[in-house]
């Protein structure tokens, strides 16, 4: 087979490549539009792709660099259609690879296998072959809240001093602006071009959005988003609201619960009371024995596994 190799480049709609490929692959999905920005970011060199000479998926490999240590950065497993030649896959992972060791010197290498793809195991194999050791896992802890009940719960005192809002069009700075207030959420997105695309486009599409104010500050905010099972933000085999972003600005902690209840009453008005609504957090750890409560707890779920690879 003739193989094209070629590295990323904004105009050749190679983040449609991207997208096909991993969704494919990993059984998960993915969105050109958020792959696109996130790569331009990471720079030409930094994801690379093999392709056939009529420009069909073949494989991709990414990488990335920690904007607050330069010495620390990750590269992402090599996913491959199944035609791709085994010696094409390694290609372009090896020469990325040998690239951030040796030209960008990093230290350390780190890499991310989402236990819901459908090749984990085999990516998990791939990286430990390499000299990868995993360090730690992502969890979750989830809950499923009766959406009536939820809607119906009085607040006293601070929670309901607070005022609630549908968030309009006019009201998208101060999404923004509330979101990157919030150290869990600030990093969601590189850049203000895609916070404007994600609140504009997604979010006020479906027009539900809520905002708590504190006299005229915004203090919090979140949407009700109806989610299939995705094997990425939701699991199990049942449909589930979700709060599909959650901003807390710093001091106002007490105001998730109000903004829980708004959203309940939300999601009730909106004519759907028996799907529940998952709420829940996350959190990495490199014990055992959260592994073996995730595997006994349903409300416990583990999803990812950090490895890493130190540079010598």
């Amino acid at each position: 087979m003739n193989v094209v190799y070629k590295k990323w480049n904004p105009d050749d709609k190679l983040e449609e490549v991207q997208a096909k490929i991993y969704t494919d692959v990993s059984g998960l999905p993915a969105r050109a539009e958020e792959i696109k920005p996130r790569n331009i970011q990471r720079g030409e060199d930094s994801t690379r792709y093999a392709l056939t000479k009529d420009g069909e998926p073949l494989a991709y490999v990414t990488s990335w660099i920690d904007d607050e240590n330069p010495t620390e950065g990750g590269i992402g497993y090599p996913w491959s259609m199944k035609d791709c030649p085994e010696e094409a896959k390694l290609k372009i992972f090896d020469e990325l690879f040998t690239h951030l060791k040796e030209e960008k010197k990093l230290k350390e290498i780190n890499t991310g296998i989402v236990l819901g793809s459908k090749i984990a195991k085999d990516q998990y194999k791939f990286f430990k072959e390499r000299g990868f050791e995993e360090y730690e896992r992502a969890y979750r802890y989830t809950k499923d809240i009766d959406v009536e009940k939820l809607a119906s719960k009085k607040l006293e005192g601070k929670h309901a001093e607070l005022k609630s809002k549908i968030a309009t069009k006019d009201d998208v700075d101060a999404l923004i602006e509330v979101s990157q207030s919030d150290p869990q959420l600030r990093r969601a997105f590189p850049d203000e071009e895609q916070w404007r695309n994600y609140f504009e486009n997604r979010v006020m599409a479906q027009g539900n959005a809520i905002m708590l104010l504190d006299g005229d500050k915004v203090v919090a905010a979140s949407a009700a988003l109806k989610l299939a099972p995705d094997g990425v933000f939701l699991f199990g085999d049942e449909e589930r609201m979700l709060m599909r972003f959650t901003a807390i600005r710093p001091g106002y902690r007490y105001a998730w619960k109000r903004l829980a209840v708004e959203i309940a009453k939300d999601v009730k008005k909106s004519g759907i009371k028996d799907i529940p609504l998952r709420v829940g957090f996350g959190f990495s750890s490199d014990a055992a024995v959260a592994t073996g409560i995730a595997g006994l707890d349903a409300d416990l779920e583990e999803f990812e596994i950090f490895m890493k690879y130190k540079v010598k």
